[in-house]
């Protein structure tokens, strides 16, 4: 239950900010081993940013019970080298 269609790809050794909004309730974006939860609003934007050392997958959920399928939200977040997400 962790995998996604479409994983966030963000390059390593690069300040990345991360800018979420709700579309429809209250969601919370989580990923606790890159220390990231930031609350999603409908009609507001919040932001949190990240440093990432080195490449890998991180995997989180939303952590805000927002409704039935809730416990189907999985968050994955893959770090490549800089080169490989120019190109």
């Amino acid at each position: 239950m962790l995998e996604v269609d479409n994983r966030v790809i963000i390059p390593e050794r690069t300040h990345t900010r991360f800018v979420v909004e709700g579309a429809d309730v209250i969601h919370s974006y989580a990923c606790p081993s890159l220390g990231i939860k930031c609350d999603a609003y409908p009609g507001r934007l919040n932001q949190s940013s990240v440093y990432l050392n080195r490449e890998g997958t991180y995997y989180g959920q939303c952590s805000e019970i927002c409704g039935i399928l809730h416990s189907s939200m999985p968050i994955s977040i893959q770090s490549v080298k800089l080169t490989k997400f120019l190109y």
